[in-house]
């Protein structure tokens, strides 16, 4: 079975709690004895460590503008 690191909220003391555990697993008990919901996790995204963009986005759209541009010319040719 699959594990990874989740967040859990107490539903009595609101305390946030992480733990590895199975994916599958929607609550846990908290330390005060309550039980504690597993919380929606933000998306993991990587980007680029300078300007904060996603990585290739420009190259993309770039490469993408530039064969448009070849099948324009080639049409009014």
């Amino acid at each position: 079975m699959a594990r990874s690191l989740r967040d859990f909220q107490c539903e009595t003391c609101e305390e946030v709690t992480e733990r590895y555990i199975d994916t599958t697993v929607e609550r846990i008990q908290c330390h005060c004895g309550a039980i504690a919901k597993r919380m929606i996790g933000t998306p993991r995204v990587a980007l680029e460590g300078i300007s904060g963009a996603f990585p290739d986005a420009h190259t993309r759209w770039a490469k993408i503008r530039e064969d448009n541009a070849k099948i324009q010319n080639k049409k009014n040719s």
